[in-house]
């Protein structure tokens, strides 16, 4: 490897840190600011929208996840069921029919 090419990798991957650290920086710079303006409501906000998001993973874990899984069968049939009744100018060219 050239001490060139470390180089530049070292300074994408020094990118990539300073991206994120700005990134994490004025995000908490933003909550403070805005738990400051609201009295700490925010947070309560914050607290309940994850909560939000808990309850939609879990209810994906529950019902989604096997509901997918049983129709998948079906999922399967109809795409079959489409493709045979495909007409031939709808096929793409590596499927047309050969004719002599």
């Amino acid at each position: 490897m050239d001490n060139d090419e470390r180089i530049e990798r070292y300074q994408r991957r020094r990118e990539s840190i300073l991206t994120v650290l700005f990134a994490v920086v004025g995000g908490l710079g933003i909550l403070v600011f805005l738990t400051i303006i609201t009295w700490g409501l925010v947070l309560y906000v914050l607290l309940s929208a994850a909560g939000l998001v808990g309850l939609i993973f879990l209810n994906y874990l529950l019902w989604g996840r096997g509901m997918m899984q049983e129709t998948a069968g079906e999922r399967e049939e109809e795409q079959v069921r489409a493709s045979m009744e495909q007409q031939t100018w709808e096929l793409p060219e590596t499927e047309h029919p050969r004719h002599l």
